[in-house]
C-alpha cells in the first residue's frame, strides 16, 4: 500500500469515527425528552394537561414526595407521579359518579 492510500484510510477512518460521535450526542440531546423520568409540577401539568394545582393535591393526597430539586422547583420521579395521578382521577370520577346519582335521588 502507498502511503497516499495509507493516509486516505487514516483520514477516512477519523472522519467515520467523528460523525459517529457527533451523531451519538445529537441522538442524546434529541431524544433526552423522551427519556426524561424526573419531571417539575410544572412539567407534569404540561404533560397531563391539567393546572399545577391539580399535579400538587393528587401528589399530596398520595403522599408522593420529591426525589430533588432544580432551583426552585422539587423534582418528582414519573413513575411515582403517574401513579398518584391514576389513583385521583379514578376517586375524582367515582366522586363524580356518585355526586351524579344522589342528585338524582
Amino acid at each position: 500500500m502507498s502511503a497516499a492510500e495509507e493516509l486516505r484510510n487514516a483520514l477516512s477512518r477519523l472522519v467515520s469515527e467523528e460523525v459517529t460521535e457527533q451523531m451519538k450526542i445529537l441522538e442524546d440531546t434529541y431524544f433526552a425528552k423522551s427519556k426524561q423520568t424526573i419531571f417539575t409540577k410544572a412539567e407534569l401539568a404540561e404533560r397531563w394537561g391539567c393546572s399545577t394545582a391539580t399535579v400538587s393535591t393528587a401528589l399530596k393526597k398520595a403522599n408522593v414526595n420529591p426525589v430533588g430539586k432544580r432551583g426552585k422547583e422539587h423534582e418528582y420521579n414519573l413513575e411515582d407521579a403517574e401513579k398518584a395521578k391514576n389513583s385521583h382521577d379514578g376517586k375524582v370520577l367515582a366522586d363524580h359518579e356518585l355526586s351524579w346519582k344522589v342528585r338524582a335521588m
